[in-house]
């Protein structure tokens, strides 16, 4: 398995992932393994990349799974991630107001359905503490509270924090934290 930053010929192979992985591409017991909320296209991916990150994992060539990271400056537009740096304010994490923390955007994360299970996300978890240790003390990452495998992996199988939900559009999301 090798991790590392994404390069642009990975990005059809990403966005094949992700279209796959949508709420309204996934039966009601396929939505119960995760899913991703949003669609990106290669120029997404692409001004992702250059802002901060995505990585990949890969298995002899084949896309395992990926994970995207942003900074907070400038904010992406995008309504949910919007919504939850706006409760950033509101939040506290060891006793301190996000706001003090230097923050990053953690997410989408999503692992290939033939390698679930085998600690994929895992590894994109440490990769992600490794690639971001020196600039940032803390990641960030909403989950909608409708996905909760997701919730699952992320505070019981990576040892995140959930603080506060927030809303955006009718829908509650947990914000999530872990140091890096």
């Amino acid at each position: 398995m090798t991790i590392r930053k994404a390069e642009a010929r990975d990005y059809p192979a990403i966005i094949e992932l992700q279209n796959v992985n949508t709420p309204d591409q996934l039966s009601e017991e396929e939505k119960k393994q995760g899913f991703i909320v949003s669609s990106m296209t290669e120029h997404t991916l692409d001004a992702i990349n250059k802002n901060l990150g995505v990585l990949v994992a890969l298995e002899e060539g084949n896309l395992a799974g990926f994970v995207c990271l942003t900074t907070t400056d400038p904010i992406p537009e995008h309504p949910v991630v919007k919504a939850m740096y706006n409760s950033f304010q509101q939040q506290t994490f060891n006793h301190k107001p996000l706001t003090e923390y230097r923050v990053f955007l953690y997410g989408p994360i999503l692992i290939n359905q033939k390698w679930r299970g085998q600690g994929i996300a895992k590894k994109l978890f440490y990769a992600v503490k490794n690639f971001t240790e020196n600039q940032y003390d803390l990641g960030a990452a909403f989950i909608n509270d409708k996905n909760t495998h997701s919730l699952a992996v992320h505070i019981q199988g990576l040892g995140m924090t959930a603080l506060r939900p927030f809303t955006c559009k009718n829908e509650t999301f947990q914000l999530v934290v872990f140091p890096v």
